[in-house]
């Protein structure tokens, strides 16, 4: 397909695109019609050869398509947003807060599960941001379409609600007052990872080295610091 002088060489390969993407379509449902009941008047090898067909137009179609300009976007996180950007994270609020008022709260079950400290819970406003954005995208990005609705409903929300609520559980406004000036929470014995990765570059099979007093002492939680002995007693 050449492109015109009205027409821009972007404008054109989409329309190749789309007219090798019917192709592709009216070739399985072919492919379709032989598996399901015309194999008596066609040979294997001719169902073979139009699998193949099939095949090879719908990879010609995504080369197309990546060679036509529509390279992948990013999705955005709310965890990796720049902390010195305050700008961008007044952008995604500014955004998010007017969906959840207009689309998420609208569900009973969402409004029921989303707890007043929501915006003391990074995790929960990842959550939700993902959600506003499959959302957009099942609606009104570019691939639009019923089934990105359908999946939207049946597998996303709900499972963002069921989170949420995992997230807050006994969660109360009070409780972030009295956490307010605790130390953020520290990935631990990050002190200690040269012997895992021996461990696992070299005896992989293996249980692991045997945790040494001092990180037992520093991997346990809510302040405890008793050791056991060797007998199990402490």
């Amino acid at each position: 397909m050449k492109h015109t002088d009205h027409e821009d060489p972007e404008t054109t390969a989409l329309k190749a695109v789309a007219a090798v993407a019917r192709e592709v379509e009216k070739l399985d449902r072919g492919l379709q019609a032989l598996k399901g009941g015309m194999r008596t008047t066609a040979s294997k090898q001719s169902v073979t050869d139009l699998a193949e067909i099939v095949t090879a137009l719908s990879e010609t179609v995504m080369s197309m398509t990546h060679k036509a300009g529509t390279e992948p976007v990013a999705v955005r996180s709310w965890l990796r947003l720049a902390e010195d950007d305050a700008d961008a994270v007044k952008a995604v609020l500014s955004e998010l807060v007017p969906w959840m008022q207009d689309t998420y709260l609208r569900y009973h079950d969402a409004a029921e599960t989303l707890p007043p400290c929501w915006l003391w819970h990074p995790e929960i406003v990842e959550e939700l941001v993902w959600l506003m954005d499959a959302w957009t995208a099942a609606f009104y990005g570019p691939e639009a379409s019923i089934r990105l609705v359908g999946d939207w409903h049946d597998r996303q929300r709900p499972g963002v609600m069921r989170r949420v609520g995992l997230y807050s559980s006994n969660c109360d406004l009070t409780i972030h007052k009295e956490r307010a000036d605790a130390a953020p929470k520290a990935v631990p014995l990050v002190d200690h990872l040269d012997q895992f990765v021996t461990w696992w570059s070299t005896d992989r099979a293996g249980h692991g080295p045997a945790p040494t007093e001092d990180q037992i002492r520093a991997g346990r939680r809510n302040g405890l610091t008793a050791v056991p002995a060797r007998d199990g007693s402490y």
